[in-house]
């Protein structure tokens, strides 16, 4: 179905109010969620995982049909059904949670990452592979009206622009993000890509009355 630009619009203007920036208290696990799509379908995983370790602790999907078209700079409207439909079947949660996508790096201050963080009332980071707003000046992503840092970037395998989603602060979520570059990648958000190319093989064809697949065999319940 079309999406409503004026409405999202306004739904993020609103929204965005409730934007926090807060040190980030010493995170145990970490999130991350990403989202794959194949023939008008939309794949979602949620993955946690332990800081100090690195492993996986938990992970879960969901198959949507996907019904809602990319629309630049209201990505959320896209990919919050299967991002949250795939966290909300988590038995962990994490205590801080990476977006593939902006945070308030973002021409309304409110990117799919802050959404994110804001419907969840959690700690979250957005982590992208491309600058969608702001002018770009050493390793800082600033405002072009007031000057003001948006994002930073880190060098992780090639640039990632790193942005507060919500509840964190930037200085917190880029010592992070740089904890978590590991062999050119930022790591819990890659698991989350390799894990939505696994289940693209998927291929359901039974749906609830929301337009979820009844299985998602990727992870066994």
């Amino acid at each position: 179905m079309p999406l409503n630009v004026e409405v999202a619009r306004k739904i993020q203007e609103l929204l965005r109010a409730q934007v926090r920036l807060s040190p980030l208290p010493p995170p145990n696990t970490v999130g991350s969620l990403d989202v794959a799509y194949s023939g008008g379908l939309a794949y979602g995983v949620a993955v946690v995982m332990r800081l100090s370790s690195l492993q996986v602790v938990d992970a879960s999907c969901s198959i949507t049909k996907n019904v809602v078209p990319y629309v630049p700079t209201f990505l959320a409207f896209r990919e919050l059904t299967p991002m949250l439909r795939a966290y909300f079947k988590l038995r962990a949660r994490p205590d801080v949670i990476l977006v593939d996508g902006h945070g308030v790096a973002h021409p309304r201050r409110f990117g799919i990452a802050s959404h994110i963080g804001v419907v969840l009332k959690k700690p979250t980071i957005g982590v992208a592979k491309s600058r969608l707003y702001g002018v770009e000046r050493d390793d800082a992503v600033l405002d072009p009206a007031t000057g003001e840092v948006l994002a930073r970037v880190v060098k992780c395998g090639g640039k990632k622009y790193v942005s507060v989603g919500s509840y964190v602060t930037l200085d917190d979520a880029v010592e992070l993000v740089k904890r978590l570059c590991v062999g050119g990648d930022v790591y819990p958000l890659k698991i989350a890509d390799d894990l939505t190319k696994k289940l693209r093989r998927e291929k359901p064809d039974r749906f609830d009355q929301w337009g979820e697949a009844a299985v998602c065999g990727l992870f066994p319940s």
